[in-house]
């Protein structure tokens, strides 16, 4: 069963941060830099899902709370797709993605992919098959998350929600 309108929680650079990626010269200029993104958790295909999933992650998500928290990439790498990574731990960043899974497992919201992959952000989707390589460091705070659809085959992402992320009990 090929993907078709996968559904995820993502964070997507500011502005100035997806300005700063698009000028790397192995960055595919063909796609919008609105489209940058690192994926927190996959969840599920919408094309696919019954209709009420979609609710209820939307309904899961407006109960959850966690600190904004920061992302940093160092290095650009060619696996599948060329990537930006790190080889630090984000340690905050993976903390907060095993917090969001267990809220949607309490909440007993539809998760059923529910994979959270290591955080990077693909900036050409094609590979290029040149070797990894250092970067000055990108990085920004993470503020607020989005579910979003990829429309696959189409390079459109359709936004489901948007929530900001503020401490518990702040």
């Amino acid at each position: 069963m090929r993907a078709r309108n996968p559904l995820y929680v993502m964070a997507k650079p500011p502005p100035e941060v997806q300005a700063q990626i698009a000028v790397l010269p192995r960055n595919d200029p063909s796609r919008g830099p609105h489209l940058l993104h690192v994926t927190l958790i996959s969840l599920y295909d919408l094309h696919y899902a019954p209709p009420e999933w979609l609710p209820a992650t939307i309904a899961a998500l407006g109960g959850f709370t966690a600190a904004p928290f920061p992302l940093r990439f160092d290095r650009i790498e060619n696996r599948k797709a060329v990537t930006l990574r790190t080889r630090d731990p984000l340690a905050e960043a993976r903390a907060f993605q095993k917090a969001l899974v267990n809220h949607l497992l309490r909440e007993k919201a539809p998760i059923m992919d529910g994979t959270t992959p290591e955080p990077h952000i693909t900036i050409n989707y094609h590979g290029d098959r040149l070797n990894a390589q250092k970067m000055p460091p990108i990085e920004w705070t993470v503020r607020e998350i989005l579910l979003v659809e990829s429309v696959v085959g189409k390079t459109t992402h359709i936004e489901h929600g948007r929530w900001t992320l503020t401490p518990p009990g702040g």
